[in-house]
């Protein structure tokens, strides 16, 4: 995304959607005109002007009409960035134009520059972007911002190579955009465009490619889960010189494996690290837990440093690296101990399928993969245990520079599951005390663990206190739990608990049944898709297994008059269980859910049916207990 259309995005609320992804489905027919606009973009245009090595200028003209007061800070103030190291900003004109056609430039002192660099004009460790932000001066409803620039890019990503897209959502309103790339005549360029015209001509040596688009009316953009990005809703445009996936891919890799050598140093540690650890796969995950837990990862990249991974001795010196700078590391101390490994190249955004043209912007993360051990690794996740994936890269295309790597990064393994067994009982006054016993594994025991890897001795002895007190309920205890720094996807917690009274007895009454304390997923949370629009959209997806138990002792004061009826289903999406029985004053629960949603992308369809099946489930929730 060009540097001034991610910031008229962002301030509408979808750039991060926009910006991490190429692609989007198809808008829906019924999709209703907007209103009440806050601004208009009357004019947006790029023009790229390429040269055979891949350096560019890039022409930025845009002007925007503010509509309403309210939409002014985002209107008045205009952020660029670029990178110092490999980039030039050029200002060209930026003024004010009034209602009433009069022109206020922007007075210098309306120029905020912000520098990255180091000390005494040192370069930067890990970010060189600079950022020149514009304040339009005397910006009123009905005047215009009108802004042009060149960024001059001498030092390209990859020599020689030209990469680009954009999309222009529906939900804004844009009278007139155009692109226009100029590149040499013999540089071979793939291109695509949805629902932009597009026209192509040569002229002399030179081949002109320019994409337009009309949108004077937008339409509202209801869509609100934007966890699975495809083509074909926004208009948009891509293009690029990379005949494929692969060659993105081999220009990483040949940049990137000198770094990898094996100096002294890194075999050294290397040594040290694996001293005692016998077996390929032993090693490999003692070399993977030290990259992981030892370099912070630090996501910036510095200009060209943007493909090329930094010196490793800088790496291990300072203990952090970016996600290039730790698959390194981790490549080369692997190498050390005879271990191949390959750096591949994936999205850890949104986008589950690859565009037919390969952009660079489609892939933004290094990860490892291990042939020997068939196995995908993340090291700047320092929390996700060996031979496992964060959610963010799993299921994902892979681009790699060699044969024999799989294709996609693995779907979750469904190993996700928790049970969660609670017995308390409820005082002749209404108020609880009891004890909570958690167990989970996979993704609910992952996630349990990190609730409370952060906390303090101290947070960790009022950690029940202070969750009530975000319930709203007065209450206390106690809890004890696995090692939460373990990494480790089981985990483990109990915790004793007392509450004020908390219901009225004496008189008629009902009370619900459900989860007293932390749960990660509690079999109530499974149904709030239920009531929830029906999707349009591809959604990210898991399968899970939760059961719940509970144990309530009834004080004798309360006459309990019905009790919940269970009931049970076993579906193709998702199987159900729930008991309910009274045996003199103590109320036994059970409920159990198995979820078998695909992994990780299920369609809207495959979505409709889901919400579907937990009907029953809500409706079993929903039951109370009665009494007097």
């Amino acid at each position: 995304m060009t540097h001034l259309m991610h910031r008229v995005l962002a301030r509408t609320v979808q750039v991060a959607a926009l910006a991490a992804a190429l692609q989007q489905p198809a808008m829906a027919a019924d999709a209703r005109m907007a209103t009440d606009l806050p601004a208009r973009t009357e004019l947006y245009s790029e023009r790229h002007v390429v040269a055979e090595d891949g350096s560019e200028v890039s022409t930025y003209r845009q002007v925007t009409r503010l509509l309403k007061a309210d939409a002014a800070d985002g209107v008045r103030k205009e952020e660029i960035s670029y990178s110092a190291s490999a980039q030039r900003l050029e200002m060209v004109e930026a003024f004010t134009r009034k209602a009433d056609g009069r022109k206020l430039p922007v007075p210098k002192g309306n120029f905020q520059l912000r520098t990255a660099s180091g000390q005494r004009g040192a370069a930067a460790a890990f970010s060189d972007w600079n950022e020149t932000t514009v304040v339009f001066p005397d910006l009123q409803v009905g005047d215009a911002a009108e802004i042009s620039y060149r960024i001059v890019t001498k030092q390209p990503l990859f020599p020689g190579k030209f990469s680009r897209h954009n999309e222009f959502s529906r939900s804004y309103a844009f009278d007139y955009v155009s692109i226009t790339v100029d590149a040499p005549a013999g540089m071979k360029l793939q291109h695509a465009a949805w629902q932009m015209d597009f026209s192509e001509k040569t002229a002399g040596k030179r081949q002109l490619l320019t994409w337009t688009l009309k949108n004077p009316q937008p339409t509202i953009n209801e869509r609100r889960d934007y966890s699975i990005y495809e083509l074909g809703t926004e208009p948009g445009y891509a293009v690029s010189s990379f005949e494929g996936t692969r060659e993105i891919a081999q220009r990483y890799v040949e940049r990137a494996t000198p770094k990898a050598a094996v100096t002294p140093r890194v075999q050294a540690l290397a040594d040290s690290i694996t001293k005692g650890v016998e077996g390929e796969r032993a090693q490999a995950q003692a070399l993977y837990d030290w990259v992981s837990r030892e370099i912070s990862y630090a996501g910036n990249c510095v200009g060209i440093g943007a493909v090329v991974p930094r010196d490793l001795a800088f790496v291990i010196d300072n203990r952090m690296g970016d996600c290039k700078d730790h698959a390194t590391l981790l490549q080369a101390l692997l190498q050390a101990k005879g271990i191949a490994s390959h750096q591949v190249l994936v999205n850890s955004g949104n986008l589950f399928k690859l565009p037919e043209v390969p952009v660079l912007s489609m892939v933004n993360h290094v990860i490892n993969y291990l042939p020997s051990l068939g196995l995908f690794v993340d090291s700047t996740d320092s929390d996700t245990p060996f031979g496992q994936l964060p959610m963010v890269v799993q299921d994902k295309p892979v681009l790699a520079a060699v044969d024999g790597v799989p294709p996609r990064t693995p779907a979750d393994d469904g190993r996700a599951s928790q049970r969660v067994v609670t017995r308390y009982a409820i005082g002749a006054d209404g108020s609880m005390k009891g004890e909570v016993e958690f167990k989970g594994q996979g993704r609910f025991g992952q996630q349990m663990r990190l609730g409370l890897k952060n906390l303090s001795k101290d947070q960790m002895e009022t950690a029940v206190k202070t969750y009530f007190e975000r319930m709203r309920v007065q209450g206390d205890g106690s809890l004890k739990s696995s090692d939460p720094m373990r990494r480790s996807d089981e985990f483990e917690y109990s915790a004793e608990f007392s509450l004020k009274p908390l219901l009225r007895l004496g008189t008629a009454g009902a009370f619900g049944i459900g989860q007293v304390l932390f749960s990660t997923a509690p079999v109530g949370a499974y149904v709030a898709v239920v009531n929830q629009p029906a999707v349009q959209y591809p959604s990210a997806c898991t399968s899970s297994h939760s059961e719940e138990v509970f144990e309530i002792t009834l004080p004798e004061n309360m006459q309990v008059l019905s009790v919940p009826q269970g009931t049970a289903f076993n579906g193709p999406l998702v199987s159900y269980e729930s008991r309910y029985e009274l045996d003199g004053r103590v109320l036994r629960v059970s409920r159990s859910i198995t979820d078998r949603m695909p992994a990780n992308v299920c369609s809207a369809e495959v979505m409709a049916q889901y919400q579907q099946a937990l009907k029953p489930v809500l409706d079993d929730l929903r039951q109370q207990v009665l009494y007097k």
